[in-house]
């Protein structure tokens, strides 16, 4: 939220102390978000999530101005399958495609990936191709498979709260946009790793924060995205072997994830190793939506 914004949110709450009971950090973030939107469903949302909100007053007026005349002209490409954002859960059959890709000089940070892994990953000169399909929505979980290079789809059931899960390559809760207000100063207070390694291996711990709102461009549109950074750290379970590689198995990274509301899921992911030599996960890529179908 930019220091002007941030000013005229802190006045209004301060002008009545009943409103600033009603305000919380996640309400803010979502009316900053669509506050200058030309689309009336963007606010609608805000009021469907918020009926009674700090903010619902200033979103009446603004609906109302803009269902009184023809909405503006879009100064960026609409996709013709742009998500209504006021169904917030995927359907059956929503896909998202995104791009892999490696940051040059990565390679040195593999050495302590299962040896076939390792092979795989260095062995890449070009990224790769990631599509995520749902396939079943029971009330609040969502399953879906993800598919790399046109290999052998595999399942993954995501629900609420924050999480590290193998999809390819570790990732933090893809779908954390679409539940509730996902607001962070709830949804990150406990993040379970899933991944096969910080249950065995290694241990493993993460903590996340809420960064802010920034607008981003993802698949030829803009969105204003939810920014999130999670940090991992692991060390070995069982010390064993050389004290080199046992002190090179300490280490950590860092993952920065945003959201588009409308695209119901992360759009943008990006892991980068911080500290060590011997990570548990592949810890330096980057994963870019790149197209998108939902309903």
């Amino acid at each position: 939220m930019n220091p002007l914004r941030l000013c005229l949110v802190t006045l209004l709450l301060a002008a009545s102390p009943a409103l600033a009971q009603q305000a919380n950090p996640a309400e803010i973030s979502f009316w900053e978000s669509v506050r200058d939107s030309r689309n009336p469903a963007e606010i609608r949302a805000y009021l469907q999530q918020f009926p009674n909100g700090v903010f619902a007053p200033l979103a009446k007026a603004r609906l109302a101005a803009l269902e009184s005349k023809p909405a503006a002209a879009s100064p960026v490409p609409v996709a013709p399958t742009s998500a209504t954002t006021s169904n917030r859960m995927p359907q059956v059959g929503d896909t998202w495609t995104y791009r892999l890709s490696y940051p040059s000089g990565s390679g040195a940070r593999h050495i302590g990936l299962p040896t076939q892994e390792r092979s795989d990953v260095l062995g890449r000169d070009q990224p790769s191709s990631h599509v995520v399909k749902v396939t079943a929505v029971e009330g609040e979980k969502i399953v879906d498979q993800v598919s790399v290079d046109g290999a052998v789809p595999q399942e993954t059931a995501h629900a609420a709260g924050g999480y590290l899960v193998t999809q390819g390559v570790s990732v933090f809760s893809p779908y954390l946009i679409v539940y509730g207000d996902a607001a962070p100063t709830s949804s990150l207070r406990q993040i379970a790793i899933l991944d096969t390694p910080c249950n065995g291996q290694y241990g493993c711990r993460a903590t996340g924060r809420y960064v802010g709102s920034e607008r981003i461009t993802i698949a030829g549109r803009q969105f204003q995205a939810m920014k999130l950074m999670i940090e991992e750290n692991w060390w070995p379970a069982r010390p064993s072997g050389h004290f080199n590689q046992v002190s090179q198995m300490n280490g950590g990274r860092r993952i920065t994830v945003w959201y588009a509301r409308e695209l119901k899921r992360a759009v943008r992911i990006s892991s980068r190793i911080i500290v060590g030599d011997i990570p548990p996960v592949e810890s330096n890529w980057d994963l870019e939506l790149v197209s998108y179908q939902v309903k």
